[in-house]
């Protein structure tokens, strides 16, 4: 995935109870549900390793 920012590489973080996707470039960070409609197969395979994914 790509940032919306700066085009940069989105990775999955997991932080203390969430996971967020960061960009290795600016290091914005994204909650799962501001880019869930355009998650790529990849990392939606990432996100299914997790059993819960928490939204605050």
């Amino acid at each position: 995935m790509q940032c919306k920012k700066c085009n940069g590489t989105l990775k999955v973080v997991r932080q203390c109870r969430r996971i967020r996707l960061k960009c290795q470039s600016c290091q914005h960070e994204y909650q799962i549900h501001e880019v869930a409609s355009e998650l790529d197969a990849e990392t939606e395979k990432l996100l299914e390793r997790y059993t819960c994914i928490i939204y605050d």
